[in-house]
């Protein structure tokens, strides 16, 4: 029997902490695979990497009830010609067999490999900002059947936060290897110029967490900007269709910074991405990410959290707001004012805490301005902040204006106020106008 809901969402939260816990691909992957096959209830599962120079598979580690099955199968590399894992990736989507024996893009070596027959089968790629570094795979439902729908849809869920954990602890290995070499005293330019271009991978992994590619459509129009402090940073946005007619908006900011910052932000973006894309109205999402978080938060971080739920039909705006700065409502005439707060305070420090939502009208013309207080809290070369008047007085000068240009007037001219001073804070912003 597939799991529940719940506890997939749990299993996504573990898997984070673990990622976050595991720098090693030979602890992190036997995990992954594990945890995976048990919450589809599948008989089998592992990883398959790419190996671009040879144009083939290599699978690192098998999770298989039958021992003797998976000892067989650790090593073996299957060719991306000739094989489901192929198609996943030529065709860049997760894809469910339900009898992989019949399936003519089968490899059958596999099954010779192991005398065991393949039926039921889930594979999902692995992208990473370099491009799909693998597949993931889940095969033969327990008692038989065929897998669902929403067990593909779990599997593509989780395949982007393996890729980026792969990803890292690739990263930290070649790391580690420059930090042995400079203790043994080859501290010269080259390999310090080579750390910096691992801290710039880093940033960039992080930056594929987020959004890129922004819809254009009659409905509404959406722009939002990232720029960390440092090389990674803990603030995020995302944005994403919960149906065909409803639009999620997140922005959220998590306490430090710095790699620890980082990893928390991808656990948070990631649950609450899962909770609402199951049509999870804003305060209950809320409240079940905030559990979540509170399970083994031995980092004692935090987030600010604002989710909206905008109806692209109606105009109407669902939002819960978890300690973050209110965003601002920037009417069609040129008003700017804030949205009204809902009293909720940040995730992952108490448990046991109910958020509110509150609505609110727009009408076509009008949009929405969400941003962290990296924007209003930069400082010029005096101490003195930006400030949340001269926000508002900016927006409205620039309200007529579409989506990306309000985001980038913003952005630049914060930069403009605070250039002769270092940049203290993550810089978010996100702005969604309405159409109808």
């Amino acid at each position: 029997m597939t799991s529940p809901p719940g506890d997939r969402l749990r299993l996504l939260y573990e898997l984070g902490c673990a990622f976050t816990a595991r720098t090693e691909l030979d602890e992190l992957i036997p995990l992954v695979i594990t945890k995976c096959r048990d919450a589809l209830d599948a008989e089998g599962g592992s990883v398959l990497l790419l190996d671009a120079g040879t144009n083939e598979f290599v699978i690192p580690y098998v999770a298989e009830q039958n021992a003797q099955a998976a000892e067989r199968l650790v090593g073996l590399r299957v060719p991306v010609e000739g094989s489901i894992a192929g198609a996943v990736v030529r065709e860049g989507r997760p894809i469910r067999v339900d009898d992989a024996h019949t399936d003519p893009r089968s490899f059958a070596g596999a099954d010779r490999q192991t005398g065991i027959r393949t039926g039921s089968l889930l594979a999902a790629p692995l992208r990473s900002r370099h491009g799909t570094i693998g597949v993931i795979e889940v095969v033969n439902r327990r008692g038989g059947g065929a897998f669902t729908d929403d067990d593909l849809a779990f599997l593509e869920a989780l395949a982007g936060s393996v890729a980026v954990a792969i990803e890292n602890a690739r990263l930290y290995a070649q790391l580690k290897q420059q930090l042995v070499a400079l203790q043994e005293g080859t501290r010269d330019r080259e390999q310090l110029l080579a750390i910096r271009r691992e801290l710039d991978i880093a940033r960039g992994i992080q930056q594929s967490f987020l959004p890129r590619i922004f819809p254009r459509r009659p409905d509404f129009d959406i722009f939002a900007q990232m720029i960390p402090a440092r090389e990674v940073g803990g603030d995020f946005y995302d944005f994403f269709l919960v149906d065909d007619t409803r639009l999620g908006v997140v922005v959220g900011d998590v306490s430090g910074k710095g790699i620890p910052a980082a990893l928390f932000m991808a656990v948070s973006r990631c649950l609450l991405k899962s909770v609402a894309l199951a049509g999870t109205p804003p305060a209950e999402c809320l409240r079940r990410v905030n559990a979540l978080l509170c399970l083994d938060n031995s980092a004692e971080l935090f987030v600010t959290v604002f989710y909206g739920v905008l109806d692209t039909r109606t105009g109407e705006l669902e939002y819960s707001n978890g300690g973050h700065n209110p965003p601002y409502v920037v009417r069609g005439e040129g008003d700017v004012h804030p949205l009204e707060g809902t009293g909720g305070i940040v995730l992952g420090v108490f448990d046991d805490i109910h958020y509110r939502a509150k609505r609110a009208a727009l009408r076509p013309g009008d949009g929405v301005f969400l941003y962290t207080d990296g924007v209003t809290e930069a400082m010029d070369a005096e101490g003195n902040l930006f400030s949340d008047p001269r926000l508002q007085a900016l927006l409205a000068q620039h309200g007529h204006a579409s989506s990306e240009a309000i985001t980038r007037a913003v952005v630049d001219e914060v930069r403009r106020y605070s250039a002769s001073v270092p940049q203290s804070d993550d810089i978010t912003t996100m702005a969604i106008r309405y159409r109808g």
